[in-house]
């Protein structure tokens, strides 16, 4: 009886379709079938070093998104470009990454009017 008075209604049900907060819920066919091949490998892949391969997969979904959105080659990793992506663990790195870049975007405008300027600026 504790369990249904006390933590029942408390509880975050992630897996609910209505549930639409912090991480995305297992509730659709393809999330089901990717979160059963996850834990089919079960690799660690929070870094290259950790998973490779996790890595390599990363790289080809990320060019598979690329595609249907219909980016520019120079965006997708297997074209031989510059390009591709990576999925950042949360929105604190999603932001930090799109700040370093905005950073580094601005120091090289700053840098092609005024050469003398260092980057530590």
């Amino acid at each position: 009886k504790d369990i249904e008075r006390v933590i029942m209604p408390g509880i975050t049900h992630w897996q609910s379709p209505h549930f639409h907060a912090y991480f995305p819920a297992v509730s659709s066919l393809p999330g089901l079938l990717g979160d059963m091949l996850s834990g089919a490998i079960g690799c660690i892949g929070f870094s290259w070093a950790a998973s490779p391969a996790c890595t390599e997969l990363e790289t080809v979904m990320l060019d598979w998104l690329g595609k249907m959105l219909n980016l520019p080659e120079e965006f997708l990793a297997g074209t031989g470009s510059e390009g591709g992506g990576v999925i950042q663990g949360s929105a604190s790195e999603s932001t930090l990454v799109a700040l370093l870049a905005a950073r580094r975007k601005i120091v090289t405008q700053i840098q092609a009017t005024s050469p003398d300027v260092e980057e530590n600026i």
